[in-house]
């Protein structure tokens, strides 16, 4: 087996790979014209009609599992403060989801992200940085404090700041009440349905380290060809959802973004320059740039060609160089 390191070198720890012949996607064929989902990219019979939820979701290795992240469309991963990695799950307004959190507090760089969807961003009170320019984001702000337990609730079960959570009929009073915008066909990423005869070949699927610098946040992506999907790790266990199901998304995209401290503990990170991109799926493993173009973030090949993805849930990853990522081939 042949380790490619981009970046520190590890023990490659992983289980044995599940082994069974490959094959190629099999989806029918969508006209240019088909309407998709803005998030998922899924088939839509008509035109998306909902706002976009961006929840700030802990990360902290003891509040596993987290509750609401199997119905997330989009998932960003970032470090917040140390080698502690924070989320925002980003969801569909119209989904019915009894339990989402626990809601940590805002940073800069993640209200970046957010904005690109233009609808309500939720979290617990926020770095002095972020609390500072919030106001100049083009989103919903719904800030825990402040607003009493009208949007969140805090679950006695939970330690305190690790107890605090919101559900689809929070986030629905917040539509009823402040108007967000709807969320713009225009944001979508590049997905795309590809019938089995357009694979020449089966692309090679890669598992992959991403590394934050602690051994109890590294993640681990490992393709599953069963069911065409990563599945995740994280701290060498399996990363499950309060369901019990283990994580699994269609496609992950590695971005590397540059960042900074802007004092002891906190980060900056420059999420408008532009970077290196790894996207990983069934196509295998395209890479290319990652551009901020009239406010969205999008993903470029070396022939300037928009990177494929396919329909259904999306992690990204961000790291600060590619010493962060780790992939491993057969």
């Amino acid at each position: 087996m042949a380790v490619i390191l981009l970046g520190l070198a590890v023990q490659n720890f992983f289980d044995p790979r599940i082994v069974k012949e490959n094959k190629p996607v099999v989806t029918e064929e969508q006209t240019d014209n088909s309407i998709k989902h803005p998030l998922s990219g899924e088939i839509l019979a008509e035109e998306a009609d909902f706002f976009a939820i961006a929840v700030m979701i802990d990360n902290a290795y003891d509040v596993r599992p987290q509750y609401g992240l199997a119905e997330a469309d989009i998932i960003y991963e970032a470090l917040a403060e140390s080698h502690i990695t924070r989320l925002i799950a980003i969801f569909d307004s119209q989904k019915d989801i009894d339990k989402i959190g626990p809601v940590r507090s805002a940073r800069n760089y993640y209200m970046d992200w957010v904005e690109e969807y233009n609808g309500v961003y939720m979290h617990v009170g926020g770095s002095p940085q972020a609390l500072s320019v919030i106001d100049d984001y083009d989103f919903v702000n719904i800030d825990q404090i402040g607003s009493g337990e009208i949007y969140f609730w805090r679950d006695n079960n939970f330690d305190a700041p690790h107890n605090v959570f919101t559900s689809d009929s929070n986030w629905l009073r917040v539509g009823e009440m402040k108007e967000p915008n709807k969320v713009k066909q225009s944001i979508a990423w590049n997905f795309v349905d590809v019938p089995a005869e357009a694979l020449e070949e089966t692309p090679e699927r890669i598992d992959f380290i991403v590394n934050f610098g602690s051994e109890t946040y590294r993640v681990d992506w490992k393709f599953n060809d069963k069911i065409d999907a990563y599945q995740r790790w994280q701290g060498g266990e399996k990363f499950l959802h309060s369901t019990g199901e283990q994580a699994k998304v269609d496609n992950v995209i590695v971005q590397v973004v540059d960042s900074h401290l802007i004092d002891e503990e906190r980060r900056g990170m420059d999420t408008q320059k532009g970077g290196k991109v790894f996207v990983l799926n069934v196509f295998g493993l395209q890479q290319g740039e990652w551009k901020v173009e009239d406010g969205r973030t999008r993903f470029y090949d070396a022939n300037n060609e928009e990177i494929k993805l396919v329909s259904g849930k999306t992690w990204v990853e961000i790291i600060n160089d590619e010493d962060g990522l780790i992939m491993i081939r057969e």
